[in-house]
């Protein structure tokens, strides 16, 4: 009966052979090997009437395979390794040949194995990547580093362990640890560890495997807008996540900003504002307390350390703060006239987005904004969202927002 049985050899040495390996290898028709691993396939089998092949381009042994298996020929096609990890077995069955085939695959232990047991970590809470004959960005291998406590490489000449150590450098990671393993379970096996700095020098083999574990993983927040679900909420108005998106683009952050929110309610904005400018600063004005606490508990949540909450009466507290380089507004106290005073005091112009629902406010930010800026933006916002109500759906709208901006 023609089969192809996918062989996993383990690292090398013929002491991790599998016994089934060996037996299925023995009685195959025709085994299909790198020409440098076949002298010690043939002394591992002993007598056998197999015929040993050397691999040659993978289109070339898949036309080989498929004409053996038509033949009905039973075919082992050896790997080092394990043939689920990195290997072959995935290339095969995205080749449209091997749709027909009856195949079988005996794992192997595979060198990321021999290097967890080389140094005593276990796996199952390790991220598993492969760089070897792979592009892949420096940045995104530094992210894998800084949210997991292990990651595991497959490596190149290349992409070894000196590269991945220069990139923890670069990326400011020089608190991990980086283990390099090569030539496992042979006489000249190698085995170091050691910081960034230590192993960005070392040379190693060209097949080799690494490990880097990182003692205080953390979760890197993506670049999207959250939702309102998101935040903690208590009985504080809040800014809904459709509005908070039109006032963060129209106050167009810089990663290095200064930014002022008043009347900062839950804290929405501002840490939608912390997490635009990390390299900046937020400070939050607030005069209800229970507000306060939860904008407190806001920036704990997301980690937005770079983010001061300030409890008072904004038309005193912003008088206390560094000067901006942007400002939100939406909540004055009444007191708007005079936050734009102390604003406008500062010697460079500074860019102001207020928010406003009441007739009232819309008229003050209207006819005070003016008096700084002639030229301000204005854009009315309205939001409905759909609500079921047995078969049908209807939208419940919120109330019109009007959000200005202009320079004072």
């Amino acid at each position: 009966m023609s089969r192809l049985t996918i062989i996993g050899i383990g690292p090398g040495s013929a002491d991790y052979f599998m016994p089934v390996a060996k037996r299925k290898m023995q009685e195959a028709h025709t085994v299909i090997a790198a020409q440098r691993i076949l002298p010690m396939l043939r002394e591992a089998c002993g007598q056998t009437e197999a015929e040993f092949v050397p691999m040659g381009k993978l289109k070339d042994t898949f036309f080989l395979i498929g004409n053996l298996l038509l033949e009905k020929k039973t075919v082992a096609l050896v790997v080092s390794g394990d043939p689920l990890m990195y290997s072959l077995y995935k290339t095969i069955l995205q080749n449209s040949c091997s749709e027909d085939w009856e195949m079988e695959v005996i794992p192997g232990i595979g060198s990321m194995q021999m290097m967890g047991a080389a140094f005593g970590e276990t796996m199952e809470d390790a991220l598993l990547l492969s760089v070897h004959g792979r592009s892949r960005p420096a940045g995104s291998i530094a992210l894998d580093v800084t949210e997991n406590e292990k990651v595991f490489f497959l490596c190149s000449k290349e992409q070894g362990p000196a590269w991945l150590s220069r990139i923890m450098m670069e990326y400011g990671l020089s608190h991990v640890t980086v283990f390099a393993g090569a030539n496992l379970s042979y006489e000249d096996e190698m085995l170091v560890s050691g910081s960034p700095e230590e192993m960005a020098d070392k040379e190693f083999p060209s097949l080799c495997v690494a490990m880097i574990k990182n003692p205080h993983p953390k979760k890197i927040l993506r670049p999207r807008f959250l939702s309102d679900e998101d935040f903690e909420r208590g009985r504080t108005p809040m800014t809904k996540e459709e509005i908070r998106v039109l006032i963060l683009h129209k106050m167009k952050l810089h990663p290095a900003d200064v930014v002022w929110d008043i009347g900062a309610g839950t804290g929405s904005v501002s840490i939608e504002c912390a997490r635009q400018v990390p390299f900046g600063a937020v400070h939050s004005v607030e005069r209800d307390e229970a507000a306060v606490a939860l904008i407190q508990k806001n920036k704990e949540k997301f980690g937005t350390n770079h983010l001061t909450v300030h409890h008072g009466d904004a038309e005193e507290e912003v008088k206390k703060l560094p000067a901006p380089d942007k400002v939100f507004i939406g909540g004055s106290g009444g007191k708007l006239k005079q936050i734009l005073e102390t604003i406008a005091a500062f010697e460079k112009k500074i860019p102001v987005t207020i928010s406003a629902v009441t007739l009232e406010t819309i008229a003050e930010a209207g006819e005070t904004l003016a008096k700084y800026d002639a030229d301000y933006d204005v854009i009315q916002a309205t939001v409905g969202r759909g609500r079921k109500i047995g078969g049908y759906h209807i939208l419940d709208t919120n109330n019109p927002v009007m959000i200005f901006t202009g320079t004072v």
